[in-house]
């Protein structure tokens, strides 16, 4: 089933200091909490899931970080929900195949605007862009 709404509630972006050479940065992704969410679909046997979710790019040593608190809504049977909320209840678990599509679009909105905000505040991109470089000349060989 598909994502319907995909929004950020808090965007933190901080440099501390001036870029040194060799600056690393580590992206992470968590899925915070699931809520069922009151969205009822007419003549439809479909519910709503909330997932809150939390994207951070660190930049060491700790020249800044990008933070990302946001929440989508995930339409579903309502069978399946009911067994998704069961699950996340439990264990904090959510079956492989969802967790992969949620995180993947998350990834995807969260780099791009991560991306953005380092651009405003000078820091290195937080993902690894295409570069070209030039090709090297062969040597004619005098011998």
């Amino acid at each position: 089933m598909p994502i319907v709404a995909f929004n950020f509630d808090k965007i933190n972006v901080e440099k501390n200091k001036n870029i040194p050479s060799g600056v690393k940065v580590s992206n992470d992704v968590n899925i915070l909490s699931v809520k069922e969410e009151n969205l009822k679909i007419e003549g439809s046997n479909s519910g709503a899931l909330r997932f809150n979710f939390e994207f951070s790019a660190k930049y060491e040593p700790k020249v800044g970080f990008i933070n990302l608190l946001g929440h989508l809504i995930y339409l579903e049977e309502t069978k399946k929900i009911k067994n998704i909320l069961s699950d996340w209840n439990k264990n904090k678990k959510i079956e492989k195949d969802l967790m992969t599509y949620l995180i993947n679009s998350v990834l995807i909105r969260c780099n791009i605007k991560a991306l953005t905000f380092s651009q405003e505040v000078n820091l290195p991109p937080n993902i690894r862009l295409p570069t070209i470089t030039p090709k090297k000349e062969p040597r004619d060989y005098i011998g």
